[in-house]
């Protein structure tokens, strides 16, 4: 699982080197290096490097939305194929975790693998338009 860093632990308005970076976030001086190949912007093409704070942070907010993928009203992400998918509606079953939040459990049409997927159960209503939910017989007075 890839390590989320948080863009802000360093300072805007700050210029940092390779070294710099690798102690702030606690990496390698060679992961900041490839870094730099994935597009992270330097100041110039002297030695040491320097980075600004400013691009840094921005770097690292679109390296943490790389792997998003948001799922549309009528898919659930699923972990095997890890992608968003329609699940196979028959399979669908509702269950409440608490009083304001819910869980819909199926398995994907591609794969047949379980998925998951929370909401609050304000959100019921919409999520029974897309969705063919069953509610078990002892929750039914939820809704």
């Amino acid at each position: 699982m890839a390590k989320r860093y948080n863009p802000n632990k360093c300072k805007i308005n700050r210029n940092y080197s390779i070294s710099e970076i690798a102690l702030l976030y606690q990496v390698h001086k060679s992961t900041v290096k490839a870094w730099l190949k994935r597009g992270l912007i330097k100041i110039d093409s002297q030695r040491p490097y320097l980075i600004l704070g400013s691009d840094l942070r921005l770097f690292l907010k679109d390296l943490r939305g790389i792997n998003k993928r948001p799922c549309e009203l009528g898919e659930i992400f699923c972990m095997k194929c890890r992608s968003p998918r329609i699940p196979e509606q028959e399979s669908i079953t509702f269950e409440a975790e608490s009083s304001t939040y819910g869980r819909i459990k199926a398995r994907c049409e591609v794969c047949h693998s379980s998925m998951n997927r929370y909401f609050r159960l304000q959100e019921l209503s919409v999520l029974q338009r897309h969705f063919a939910v069953i509610l078990p017989l002892q929750q039914k007075r939820l809704g």
